[in-house]
């Protein structure tokens, strides 16, 4: 009898160390396979609208490895920042892993040209990462000549990089037809050119020899009636008096 209960309580110990044992390597187990990897994972964060150097130095600091797509247009962010990432901000992924960045490469807005003569405008659009497209002449009371008038996208339009921006620029001030007033008196005259969009310039007096003309009636004029002139351009007038020049 002392032998038999002996055996079996060396049984019941070896079962014991056994079962501990399975337990420490279930244990174990679990923790490689769950818990471990649970601990290594880290919330990715929010680097959209951030220069693409900041968003490297900020995503290495966490763990994570960054990896750079192709350029975007994307006008709710500054040029060269990130437009959008994947993972997106937030979500927990492991250490170690690679997220995946857009930067923008919109050109910005269009700059206000208005009244700025096109070399200096083609100018302006090269350092705005723009670049000059077709370019159109149109008459202009307002604008000087060879100054854009508008463009299209318009001014403060959010464009790409490296887009084409449309001009129209100014020809000067449209041309119109001189009126005929010789033979009519100083003040319908002077009425007649003002209706035209031109402007009375010089008066000058001039005796009239032939006695036919009555005084204060225009004798020339010039430019010569019919010619072309450009919008708010003088016209000289002679008028006739019977005054004889001393």
């Amino acid at each position: 009898m002392p032998i038999y209960e002996q055996t079996s309580g060396k049984k019941g110990v070896t079962a014991a160390i056994v079962a501990g044992a399975l337990s420490g390597l279930a244990t174990t187990v679990l923790f490689w396979a769950v818990i471990q990897p649970l601990l290594e994972m880290s919330e990715v964060p929010d680097v959209t609208g951030k220069k693409v150097e900041i968003a490297k130095s900020i995503l290495e600091g966490r763990g994570f490895r960054i990896y750079t797509e192709d350029a975007i247009s994307d006008p709710t962010v500054p040029d060269g920042a990130v437009s959008k990432q994947d993972p997106v901000p937030g979500q927990k992924v492991r250490k170690g892993s690679t997220v995946k960045v857009w930067p923008n490469g919109a050109g910005g807005a269009v700059p206000v040209l208005r009244n700025i003569p096109l070399p200096q405008a083609t100018v302006m659009l090269q350092q705005a990462g723009l670049k000059l497209g077709q370019v159109t002449m149109q008459s202009s009371d307002s604008v000087p000549k060879d100054a854009v008038i508008a463009s299209q996208p318009p001014f403060g339009a959010q464009i790409g990089r490296d887009a084409a921006v449309d001009l129209i620029i100014s020809a000067g001030a449209g041309e119109v037809a001189v009126p005929a007033v010789k033979g009519w008196g100083r003040t319908r005259a002077s009425d007649m050119i003002r209706q035209a969009g031109l402007a009375v310039g010089t008066i000058r007096y001039q005796f009239d020899e032939s006695g036919e003309l009555d005084p204060g009636i225009v004798m020339r004029q010039d430019p010569p009636a019919g010619a072309k002139a450009a919008k708010g351009a003088s016209v000289n007038l002679w008028i006739s008096t019977d005054v004889e020049p001393e």
